[in-house]
């Protein structure tokens, strides 16, 4: 929601880092997030170096905490 955006378009190879890396030159302020959240492709946890295909969902999974 904080991005304005949905979508991305990525040079090739696509990684979860490639989407870390463009959030972070679009949104600066969100920079500091990439050090503290998860992150799944689809329904999948997955690496900065996970490699993406059309069509796939990246979702930053920011901490929780509970107890």
């Amino acid at each position: 929601e904080k991005a304005g955006r949905s979508e991305l378009e990525l040079d090739s190879p696509p990684t979860v880092e490639a989407v870390i890396d463009a959030v972070e030159q679009a949104l600066p302020a969100l920079g500091h997030l990439a050090s503290s959240v998860r992150f799944a492709v689809n329904t999948d946890y997955a690496t900065p170096g996970s490699t993406l295909k059309p069509g796939d969902v990246v979702s930053f999974l920011p901490p929780v905490g509970g107890g």
